[in-house]
């Protein structure tokens, strides 16, 4: 019942932004937000999404200084140098809208076209520092992740060669690794399978216990058709199945196996309609309302607090700001406590080296050099705990299926 009310209130949201959006009078995302009593973020999601859908249309004001491209988003697509560049990232499995939304925003920020910004280096990094100065002053909790991608990736698709380490669009991510501990307990894990199902319903369920075996990153997993093979080995003689599926991911163009090793979610995952997305829904709403209930379970549980802002850099942070990439972080210490913290093979599920997966996601503790070779199938420790250890992903397989040596 509760699942219901909520989506219902939801939809009711969606409908008033859009008469808002369609009437009369122009209202601005800080503004439709205090009216609605939701968030700012929440409000610029649903417009996306509306927009996306064609139920609302372009906000005619004008940016000084530019053409129509900056006030019309489709002029903006069809410019020789963002046509070119979709072009280039759809040949190369990447979308193109993932680099060239930030590109828009870039040039209506600072009133500059995509042709300026390919002049030279200097024009580039001229443009792009203005920007970075007025983002962070409307937006100083925010990271600037995605901008530096998008940026670095239009001058490289233009030929214009970067330094290696450059100040102004660095490459990687401002995180630091502060995020590297994050994680969900396997209680929480369960219990987030039993609360989306009892909330929101089954494929809500299957959604986030499928997501938290595969860790694929949010823009594939919301689109991901299942796929799963199912597979067999024996641990004492006794035979356990476990399903594979391959997941490509376009920020790495890379293809990387994943398992299920959770019988439950295994057995849901198959009984799935074949050849449509787990949540059949628009990627932006979905994205958007997922992101949502993610933070809503996120306060019952106490990992954050109803309200809060929290600075960039404190652990709760990532849970309210980017709680959908939280699973890929918490999934990836639970692939490492499968495997007795063996990190060379959890990054060939993910990541391109185990580098990156140790600094930002899985970083190994002191604690976990004393845990290592406890095993809750065949070597359990006397005081048990929420994250189960294993010595292998065969014998976490068994254990999760109820085997005990």
């Amino acid at each position: 019942m509760g699942g219901r009310l909520k989506l219902r209130k939801r939809i009711k949201t969606m409908q008033k932004i859009q008469e808002l959006e369609n009437g009369p009078i122009p209202y601005t995302v800080t503004a439709i937000a205090k009216l609605l009593d939701v968030s700012p973020s929440t409000v610029s999601n649903y417009r996306k999404a509306l927009r996306k859908e064609g139920l609302i249309g372009v906000k005619r004001y004008r940016v000084p200084n530019t053409g129509d491209w900056a006030i019309d988003r489709d002029i903006f697509d069809k410019l020789p140098e963002i046509e070119r560049f979709s072009a280039w990232c759809s040949r190369n499995k990447l979308v193109p809208t993932e680099f060239t939304n930030r590109l828009f925003d870039i040039c209506r920020t600072t009133s500059k076209a995509p042709d300026q910004l390919i002049i030279s280096l200097e024009k580039a990094e001229i443009i792009y520092d203005n920007f970075t100065q007025i983002w962070l002053k409307q937006y100083p909790d925010k990271m600037l992740d995605r901008y530096n991608r998008a940026i670095r990736k239009f001058l490289i698709f233009n030929q214009i060669t970067l330094p290696p380490n450059s100040k102004v669009m660095p490459s990687g991510t401002e995180s630091a690794g502060e995020y590297a501990r994050v994680r969900l307990s396997d209680t929480e894990v369960s219990d987030g399978r039993k609360w989306f199902q009892t909330n929101y319903g089954d494929n809500w369920s299957i959604l986030f216990g499928t997501h938290h075996e595969i860790f694929a990153r949010p823009s594939v997993m919301l689109d991901w058709v299942p796929e799963v093979e199912i597979a067999h080995v024996d641990v004492d003689g006794v035979s356990y199945e476990y399903g594979t599926t391959d997941i490509f991911e376009r920020k790495t163009e890379k293809h990387f196996d994943k398992l299920i090793l959770e019988p439950t979610v295994l057995k849901e995952v198959l009984d799935l309609p074949k050849n449509k997305p787990i949540i059949d829904m628009p990627k932006e709403q979905l994205s958007a309302t997922y992101a949502e209930m993610l933070r809503e379970y996120y306060i019952d549980i106490g990992r954050i607090e109803a309200g809060e802002k929290y600075k960039k850099g404190v652990v709760g942070w990532l849970y309210s700001n980017r709680p959908i990439y939280t699973i890929r972080h918490s999934a990836a210490l639970m692939w490492s406590r499968r495997t007795s913290f063996n990190l060379e093979l959890v990054s060939k599920m993910g990541w391109e080296d185990t580098k990156t997966l140790s600094k930002f996601y899985a970083r190994t503790t002191i604690k976990n050099i004393m845990q290592a070779g406890t095993c809750y199938y065949c070597r359990p420790p006397n005081q048990l705990e929420d994250e189960k250890l294993f010595c292998s992903a065969t014998h976490a397989l068994a254990y999760l299926n109820g085997g005990r040596k």
